[in-house]
């Protein structure tokens, strides 16, 4: 929603209320520069108001990133006035890091984009580069891999694929990985690549969390042992 990109400008305001109460009479060197972190944090924040995510994950960010610019804020102008914290004084911060966590739970549920489709089949430095990406969206909703084992071209891959399916060169052929589907949908594109390719061997896993290079190492020795 459009107010949402306020909530940040509101929060560094906040941040600022002992200015108001006493002049700059402190530490100028660290406060200025606080105050400047706090101003840069919450423009960054109102640009997660754009960010194209569902609208909880929106909200999730966006007041996340407010709360640790109105924690600057506040240090900024406690520094700046020389004014004693008060107990409460580092609650910002904790709140925001706890939004932000929120944010990736929710960012990483059903609700989570899918990753961009690539223009071309990825090597497997490719893949590695995009385990962190992979492994949150497997930990909130599965994904199907597929191994295949063939000696089809990139670019014949490529135009099986549909909406959404990623596709990466491994040793001995390739990895499928659909973000949108189930077991039963990549039976089908089994039978589909059979037809149109000569497949050596193939494995299929329901992937729910953990480390890629673990599952990726169980489908190699599948396709290893059917060869």
């Amino acid at each position: 929603m459009r107010w949402l990109f306020l909530i940040p400008w509101v929060l560094f305001l906040l941040g600022l209320l002992p200015l108001g109460l006493q002049e700059p009479v402190g530490d100028l060197g660290q406060g200025s520069g606080l105050l400047l972190a706090a101003f840069l944090l919450s423009g960054v924040a109102s640009l997660y108001s754009r960010f194209p995510v569902a609208f909880s994950v929106q909200t999730a960010l966006v007041l996340g990133l407010g709360l640790l610019a109105f924690q600057l804020a506040l240090e900024s102008a406690l520094r700046l006035t020389g004014l004693t914290p008060p107990p409460y004084a580092y609650l910002g911060g904790v709140l925001g890091a706890l939004a932000l966590g929120l944010g990736f739970f929710l960012g990483t549920g059903r609700e989570a984009p899918l990753l961009p489709p690539l223009s071309r089949v990825g090597t497997r430095e490719d893949l590695l580069r995009m385990a962190g990406a992979l492994e949150g969206l497997a930990l909130r909703r599965p994904l199907v891999l597929v191994y295949l084992g063939t000696s089809a071209s990139p670019e014949a891959i490529l135009r099986e694929l549909r909406r959404g399916d990623l596709a990466f060169q491994v040793k001995g052929g390739y990895l499928l990985v659909l973000q949108v589907g189930r077991p039963e949908d990549a039976m089908g594109l089994l039978r589909r690549l059979r037809e149109r390719f000569p497949l050596s061997a193939y494995a299929v896993e329901r992937w729910q969390g953990g480390s890629l290079e673990r599952v990726l190492g169980r489908l190699e020795a599948e396709v290893l042992l059917q060869g």
